[in-house]
């Protein structure tokens, strides 16, 4: 009668996944004891586990996604939509809440590399370009062969699909709504220099300022962390400066602008206009309603899961590409028509 790989895992006392794993070489965080003990059982019982075998085993179903900080609505829409389209296609999605650490990130992906998912969307942590950390993740690809699909932030030299808004031409917009009602002391919050989102929507920023004819004041730029509380301390910084309007460059961060402005006697609309950046839910029940600049969080997820489901199959075998998502911007209350 044929040995079977059940059979080794049971007499090693361990799950078939983690035999699979020793007897195909594969990255784990098993122990040596452990695996000494799957390869003295295979041995004894004379299994011989061949590359046919290895290439017959069934596909896990399963899909791995880093989640930088489910604080934030935009990330949990891009979720939403990668877990409704998973769940239509058979597939079950493991999802890894990071906070925005690069050390909790990697220790997430090789939990993922042992449950053997068949691909990783990941939405890095801000992190993911200082210390060499970008590298930290690509030999991690490099080594285990799993597929990745990098979704909203940019990883500097790895090269995979990539999936995100048009972050220059959302930031554009809505400097250029803040110039068109009037306002040229216009503040900027941004996020983090190294995070590709922020350059791109600095990018944006200026150019419409440069277009328009107004000068760019160094002054008048800020850089937070994505986190109202960032928002809130930047809102402090503007007000001695006297700017009319602030751009902050994710809803959260105009949140804590609105909190700034309620604590201090401050109208926004009137004192003070604000213009967003995701339009998280909720934007449209602030006092007043924030103007924003609308990503589709919930389709640039399903489009995620939809192309890594594709390139699992083999439908999809073009060269990796980058695909970017129009930006609109959704007039609401927040901005004070100077003109």
């Amino acid at each position: 009668m044929k040995v079977t790989v059940k059979d080794v895992a049971n007499k090693a006392g361990v799950s078939v996944t983690s035999v699979s794993l020793v007897l195909n070489n594969r990255p784990s965080r098993i122990t040596q004891e452990t695996k000494e003990r799957i390869i003295k059982a295979a041995e004894e019982l004379g299994y011989r586990h061949t590359a046919k075998e290895a290439a017959n085993e069934p596909a896990t179903k399963l899909l791995g996604v880093i989640h930088p900080n489910c604080s934030n609505p935009f990330f949990n829409q891009c979720v939403k939509g990668i877990e409704n389209h998973a769940a239509v296609n058979g597939y079950k999605v493991i999802l890894c809440n990071i906070e925005n650490s690069m050390e909790r990130c990697l220790g997430y992906l090789e939990m993922l590399a042992d449950l053997r998912v068949e691909g990783i969307i990941a939405m890095p942590p801000i992190d993911m370009n200082l210390n060499d950390n970008n590298m930290k993740m690509g030999k991690f690809f490099e080594r285990t062969k799993i597929r990745l699909l990098l979704l909203d932030r940019a990883v500097d030299r790895v090269f995979c699909d990539f999936i995100t808004g048009d972050n220059k031409q959302g930031a554009y917009l809505a400097t250029e709504h803040l110039i068109l009602s009037g306002h040229r002391d216009i503040g900027i919050v941004s996020g983090p220099r190294e995070v590709y989102n922020c350059r791109k929507r600095l990018e944006g920023y200026k150019e419409a300022l440069v277009y328009y004819g107004i000068s760019i004041a160094r002054e008048n730029i800020y850089y937070g962390d994505f986190s109202s509380r960032s928002g809130y301390r930047a809102a402090e910084y503007f007000e001695e400066r006297d700017v009319t309007a602030i751009f902050a460059c994710n809803d959260l961060m105009a949140l804590g602008v609105y909190q700034y402005a309620a604590e201090h006697g401050l109208k926004i609309g009137e004192d003070l206009s604000v213009v967003g950046f995701d339009d998280i839910p909720y934007c449209d029940l602030l006092n007043p309603p924030l103007t924003t600049i609308q990503q589709p969080a919930e389709l640039m997820g399903k489009r995620a899961c939809e192309l890594m489901i594709k390139r699992i199959s083999g439908e999809e075998q073009e060269p990796a590409r980058d695909t970017y998502f129009a930006p609109s911007l959704i007039e609401r209350k927040s901005v004070k028509n100077l003109l």
